[in-house]
């Protein structure tokens, strides 16, 4: 069942437009990773589905039901929604308990209330801390009252903004743990804006790519990573690039040259005289510089040790920026790169 629904969404502050023409759904119990830079509309975009901002046209539907639609007149206030909201900077009341925070998201009146509220937050692994007021917990500890407050009236939707950005990693780890269980637990669906890659990797069923104000790419992880659709996407996926690659053919086989050297690879992604090129550090191959066959010939500017690889910075003739390639064991100071055509990611050059 489709839970929430936008059609042709615009924004617009003043004369600057936030959002285009953006169409999205979210199925019941699905993950849905909104990301983007700075300024591309994620956030706008999460508080239109919430209420807290009216669109300027569209419409948006939750639950079959029409919830902003200006050319119609209508809108719902956010607190007729039913939905869960988790906000970055916790928005916790400072003069209530862990508690009674939790126990406001349910109406005065229902039977066990304090209860319920005391079983999620032993959900959540703070039961311990009901009665402590949010100054005297740490920032997961608040970020775990908050999730607990969310989730404590049964919502079929949760709206997430950036909830973990100002957590230590470890903390970041176990919330979203926590919340990725909890959500498959209820069926809960659960729209995220985050500009962290580890959160599309461990918690989307699907991912949309916002820039400037438009979905860019929607799509499962996997084709994110293995068929980005532009620059932006291949960068976020772990790609390094914008090297000038120009498609040529070589009696029957398609590659480009990249400085001064042609590698074979499939032109399926260029559509243009001049491409850019993008391909991750672990699909560049380093070859003894002896070694025959097509290679880029690379000189070593420097190497890192990091998380049990080392990372090789290469210089290679008709390129200005450095080649990074992961290594088993510290390289040499000269070297042959291969990269593989199919892990080679073509674009236009005026999409960079």
């Amino acid at each position: 069942m489709t839970l929430l629904r936008l059609e042709n969404v615009r924004k617009r502050y003043d004369q600057t437009p936030a959002l285009h023409d953006i169409g999205l759904h979210l199925e019941a119990g699905e993950f849905l990773v909104l990301i983007g830079g700075s300024g591309s509309g994620k956030t706008t975009l999460l508080r239109a589905a919430a209420g807290l901002e009216r669109v300027t046209a569209g419409r948006i539907t939750l639950r079959q039901d029409i919830v902003d639609d200006p050319q119609a007149t209508l809108f719902v206030p956010p607190a007729q929604r039913r939905l869960g909201m988790v906000f970055q900077d916790y928005a916790l009341w400072p003069h209530l308990s862990c508690l009674d925070n939790v126990a406001t998201a349910l109406p005065a009146r229902t039977p066990n209330r304090l209860n319920r509220a005391q079983k999620m937050l032993e959900r959540m692994q703070i039961g311990a801390l009901a009665q402590r007021r949010p100054a005297r917990l740490s920032g997961g500890q608040q970020q775990r009252v908050g999730i607990a407050r969310a989730l404590v009236a049964r919502p079929d939707l949760l709206l997430l903004d950036e909830p973990f950005s100002s957590l230590d990693p470890h903390i970041r780890d176990q919330l979203r743990n926590d919340i990725r269980a909890l959500a498959r637990e209820t069926g809960t669906a659960s729209l995220l804006v985050s500009h962290d890659p580890a959160d599309v990797w461990r918690l989307a069923d699907r991912v949309a790519v916002l820039e400037a104000g438009r979905i860019i790419q929607l799509a499962t992880p996997e084709t994110l990573f293995t068929r980005p659709a532009t620059p932006h996407v291949a960068r976020f996926s772990g790609a390094q690039g914008g090297f000038p690659a120009v498609p040529a053919q070589v009696g029957s086989t398609t590659g480009v040259r990249l400085g001064d050297v042609f590698l074979p690879a499939p032109l399926d992604h260029a559509c243009a005289p001049e491409c850019i090129a993008y391909f991750r550090p672990q699909d560049v191959l380093s070859q003894p510089a002896c070694s025959t066959g097509p290679g880029l010939p690379a000189i070593l500017d420097h190497c890192v040790f990091e998380a049990g690889a080392w990372l090789a910075y290469w210089r290679v003739a008709g390129l200005l920026s450095l080649i990074c390639s992961r290594e088993t064991q510290k390289p040499g100071a000269e070297a042959r790169l291969t990269i593989s055509g199919d892990k080679i990611f073509l674009y236009p050059r005026d999409k960079e």
